[in-house]
């Protein structure tokens, strides 16, 4: 890779950066280095999509399209309300070989099964209806639905650039859905920052738009600086009635350095505002413990149990643990029992490591389904 230093579009550091006001600049000896030296795509290497000011007419279509790079949220957030929500929350992407309505108070979805492209090519939201959406899911009427935009970046692209043209909003208004989070557009930390300042004001357009439309609308916490964490606060303390937001433990937050580092600013950005968070943690049941010694009131969403349902697993107690086992089925059996019954039984694993005891735990447990075969997994 390439580096040319004496380039004004290629500051040398941070203090060099005409965009150091915008940025806040790197942490640590990374602020002498600069992002631009970290870039992946040089910028005369052809096909790079970054925002990035040397590609000087489309940076500025960029930045006026999303109000400046750093362009928070100017309007306040139709906030969510979860004092309802459970500590542990399913998710749901289709209803599979079911035929009964799954009975469960709360689910999410995510954001791509419920847009995407039609056969000729149209992006647009797949439901007329909340009718439509919940026999989609087969949920039963009073199953109450969030949809989760840390979705595959494709999609997340294409609702950017078609939400408005195609009225985007205002459809998925009118599904009956009680929330959504707000599409987390990427902060990728081998380029430039200034791609991850323009997503971020993405992001903040989309939260604009969900709330006007009348969509309970939850903030995702995407940062990778101490000015990034440092601004959340500032906008949280102006949003005050905001209490809940969205939080993952997916892709690179995997690696336990990150997602420790991420996890220590989360509970940071509570004491810096001076008031309770809730956070929905996707992907977050292996920081569950963590959570409960750390939040009054959260909620974890994890996808196992269906994913798990429709492979055709179950989770069940032998002796003092929890397993999965392979289950043989009957040709084109529905699997109505097989996921109510991983559903109950994985939240009350969960549960148990965070020490909680959910109300009616003892009746709604633990009884395996079907004949038991070879343990998969197990968790401890």
């Amino acid at each position: 890779m390439h580096y040319y230093p004496q380039n004004p579009l290629h500051p040398a550091s941070c203090a060099d950066c005409a965009f150091l006001n915008e940025c806040g600049g790197l942490d640590g000896d990374d602020f002498h280095k600069g992002c631009f030296s970290r870039c992946i795509t040089h910028c005369a290497v052809r096909g790079c999509d970054m925002v990035c000011p040397v590609s000087a007419l489309a940076f500025a279509d960029h930045v006026a399209d999303v109000g400046g790079l750093w362009a928070p949220q100017q309007t306040p957030l139709m906030a969510f309300d979860p004092s309802d929500l459970p500590p542990y929350v399913p998710q749901i992407n289709h209803r599979g070989s079911r035929t009964v309505a799954l009975d469960e108070p709360w689910v999410t979805v995510p954001l791509y099964e419920i847009v995407g492209r039609d056969r000729k090519g149209r992006f647009g939201v797949r439901f007329d209806s909340p009718e439509q959406l919940r026999s989609a899911l087969m949920v039963s009427r009073n199953t109450r639905i969030i949809v989760t935009s840390v979705t595959p970046d494709q999609v997340i692209e294409d609702f950017w650039e078609e939400h408005v043209v195609r009225s985007l909003v205002d459809k998925l208004a009118r599904l009956g859905i009680a929330a959504m989070t707000v599409p987390n557009y990427s902060f990728m930390l081998e380029v430039s920052r200034i791609n991850s300042l323009y997503n971020m004001s993405r992001s903040f357009r989309i939260a604009e738009r969900l709330s006007e439309a009348g969509i309970c609308t939850i903030l995702h916490l995407n940062a990778s600086t101490r000015k990034d964490w440092s601004r959340w606060a500032d906008l949280l303390r102006e949003q005050s009635h905001v209490s809940c937001v969205c939080v993952e433990f997916q892709t690179g937050l995997k690696k336990k350095e990150f997602g420790e580092r991420y996890f220590a600013n989360l509970v940071g950005l509570k004491d810096a505002i001076g008031r309770d968070l809730h956070p929905i943690a996707l992907a977050g049941t292996g920081r569950i413990v963590q959570f409960q010694k750390s939040f009054p009131r959260f909620t974890v969403v994890d996808a196992t149990p269906f994913m798990k349902t429709v492979h055709r697993q179950a989770l069940v107690r032998v002796g003092q643990r929890w397993k999965w086992l392979k289950k043989e089925t009957p040709l084109n059996a529905t699997l109505n029992q097989y996921l109510a019954t991983n559903i109950r039984n994985h939240r009350a694993c969960q549960l148990e490591r965070a020490g909680l005891s959910p109300e009616g735990l003892g009746r709604q447990m633990l009884l395996p389904v079907g004949p038991a075969a070879k343990p998969h997994t197990v968790i401890s």
